[in-house]
């Protein structure tokens, strides 16, 4: 396992595999893509003589790709978990990245929705397969103790503070919402908005009453404990891990039926699914949650994370039969 890292020292992935006795190995990776760096996954390599090398974002499928490029015959597998345009940079860099998978012998989808999206970018449906997460995503460590909150009802929404997020547009309903609930509050955990646009565009709405932007939060878990439900108003989600986190702590969920969030969604009886891009929905969604008939329990998270579907040994498997049909196809 190669690991790039633009952290100090080992990262925690590789020193993680190797406690598990894996061969790792972390390559200093210090911003956007450097020759030195793939150079270095070059000689490693070129060491290991891989029948298979399985990349995982832009990065490293841009080593991937060169890797082939200079000679190497092991199969490359890409796995995809959706792209961000959260900044033009990060919109051109998942635009090569789109140009790189097109040319991948084998790409796993988290997703059938991101699947598709990938078929429309042009990468073959004959080499495309769909492998979500599983369980073993959530952490495992205990659960932290609960945040302490003032009176009142909450909502949280957790995750980058980016267009696609749809954080705009929860703030842009939040004094409909106070005006029909004036005990209220909105939780906000993210880092700041990349773009400087989104975060002018922000600034005046996380100023209203009853907002309060917390910023990054290493640990997301203290506030499904506490919250009376989770806000997540993407516009785009190939996936949606803070859906995944809250429907499996049993925090009922408010989610915009967009990409693969109604599959993920499938036998949690405290979601709510609402129309996309549209405030009025997600009024309608809120207040489904609020009118007293959903609580936050966690025997129903307990069973729906419980679904054979995400069962990490199965994850596993798939993994494993790509892996031989690409290798011994």
């Amino acid at each position: 396992m190669l690991c790039l890292y633009r952290g100090q020292g080992e990262h925690p992935l590789a020193a993680a595999a190797r406690a598990a006795g894996i061969g790792a190995a972390t390559i200093a990776d210090p911003g956007a893509l450097r020759p030195g760096v793939l150079g270095r996954v070059r000689e490693r390599l070129a060491k290991l003589g891989p029948a298979l090398v399985h990349t995982y974002d832009y990065r490293s499928d841009w080593c991937g790709y060169f890797c082939r490029a200079q000679g190497a015959e092991a199969v490359w597998l890409a796995e995809s978990h959706g792209h961000t345009a959260e900044t033009r940079r990060m919109a051109l860099w998942n635009a090569c990245d789109r140009w790189l998978l097109r040319r991948a012998d084998a790409v796993a989808a988290v997703s059938t929705a991101w699947e598709t999206a990938l078929v429309a970018a042009g990468v073959s449906a004959a080499r495309l397969h769909v492998i979500g997460n599983s369980s073993a995503v959530l952490p495992m460590a205990p659960m932290p103790a609960p945040v302490s909150l003032p009176e009142g009802r909450h909502l949280l929404y957790a995750g980058r503070l980016a267009p696609e997020k749809g954080l705009d547009l929860l703030l842009d309903i939040w004094k409909v919402m106070l005006a029909a609930y004036r005990d209220l509050h909105l939780w906000i955990v993210g880092a700041p908005a990349a773009s400087a646009s989104y975060r002018r565009r922000l600034a005046p709405l996380l100023a209203q009453s009853g907002v309060h932007a917390m910023g990054f939060q290493e640990d997301v878990r203290p506030w499904y404990q506490v919250v009376d439900a989770v806000v997540a108003p993407s516009r785009r989600e190939a996936w949606g891990m803070t859906i995944f986190e809250a429907l499996a702590a049993g925090t009922p969920t408010v989610a915009a039926r967009t990409g693969g969030v109604p599959d993920l969604c499938r036998g949690a009886g405290h979601a709510v699914l609402v129309t996309p891009d549209s405030g009025t929905a997600l009024v309608e969604g809120i207040e489904r949650v609020l009118d007293g008939s959903m609580k936050r329990d966690p025997a129903l998270g307990d069973a729906y994370r419980s679904q054979a579907r995400f069962e990490p040994s199965l994850r596993c498997q798939r993994f494993l039969d790509l892996y031989r049909s690409q290798v011994w196809a």
